[in-house]
């Protein structure tokens, strides 16, 4: 039996991580050991609530409902099946009936432990929609990792990437991924582009030849996250200093008097139009 009761509390631990919400998000960096320890302490914790649920459980008495009987005290009824079914005597389905009763109760209380964690966050954040904050406290160990999430919650900021293959590309972090049981939710990235080009394989310059508001699709690209380089904050003004636009020698009267859009400008306006 308490073999039995010490599987129940392992798989009821491992089940709890998967609901939690600070946990789920984690649940990909438990390995080995750890996994095994943190399912039991999650584990214990909802058998403590089972033992509790079982308690009041136990002296609440019977009532009736109409023509019903109702027997909140869950061992009577499971201790008189027990016994019909398999059970030498009273006394092996008593032992038998307290352990079923608290096996249900303990997968039960998952659910009431995933409430009290949002209890938790609510109060610690004030929203019962934490899952911002939640990620952003797991991807704070990973200057990387921190940088792209916020710029995905900023309005008006994008990034620039660069990859291993020379390519640079500017453009809205819209999403990185979703955890799973093996792998974390900063395994791959989706952006929408404003534009891309390369570094010079010499004096690793960039150069942007491709432009993607010069087409009216919604183009989404994912990046695979270990081909990143480097990543940082795109900075429209620091991009006029540095790439200033060529002069041309002569110009006609109706080309002088268009109005040119700064890299800026024509940026925006490319993700105003995405949005």
């Amino acid at each position: 039996m308490l073999t039995f009761l010490g599987l129940t509390i392992l798989v009821a631990g491992f089940f709890a991580c998967h609901i939690s919400p600070t946990h789920s998000y984690k649940l990909h960096r438990y390995e080995g050991q750890y996994l095994y320890l943190r399912c039991a302490d999650l584990g214990i914790r909802c058998f403590a609530i089972a033992v509790f649920l079982a308690f009041v459980f136990y002296h609440i008495p019977s009532f009736t409902v109409g023509c019903f009987r109702i027997h909140l005290p869950i061992y009577i009824w499971t201790n008189a099946l027990i016994f019909e079914l398999f059970a030498k005597d009273q006394v092996e389905a008593s032992r038998w009936g307290w352990l079923l009763t608290l096996t249900v109760l303990t997968f039960v209380s998952t659910f009431i432990y995933k409430f009290l964690s949002h209890v938790r966050l609510f109060l610690r954040f004030g929203t019962w929609d934490s899952r911002i904050f939640v990620t952003a406290n797991i991807l704070a160990d990973s200057p990387l990792d921190s940088l792209l999430f916020n710029l995905s919650l900023a309005k008006d900021k994008y990034a620039m990437i660069s990859m291993d293959d020379r390519k640079v590309y500017v453009g809205k972090v819209c999403s990185l991924g979703e955890p799973s049981e093996t792998n974390g939710m900063d395994q791959d990235i989706a952006i929408i582009p404003l534009m891309s080009g390369y570094r010079d394989k010499d004096t690793l310059e960039v150069t942007f030849n491709t432009h993607y508001d010069e087409i009216s699709a919604e183009i989404l690209l994912t990046l695979r996250q270990s081909s990143i380089i480097s990543a940082t904050e795109f900075n429209f003004d620091a991009y006029k200093i540095w790439n200033p636009k060529p002069k041309k020698a002569k110009k006609t009267k109706a080309v002088a008097d268009q109005p040119t859009a700064t890299p800026r400008q024509r940026v925006q306006k490319a993700a105003l139009g995405k949005a």
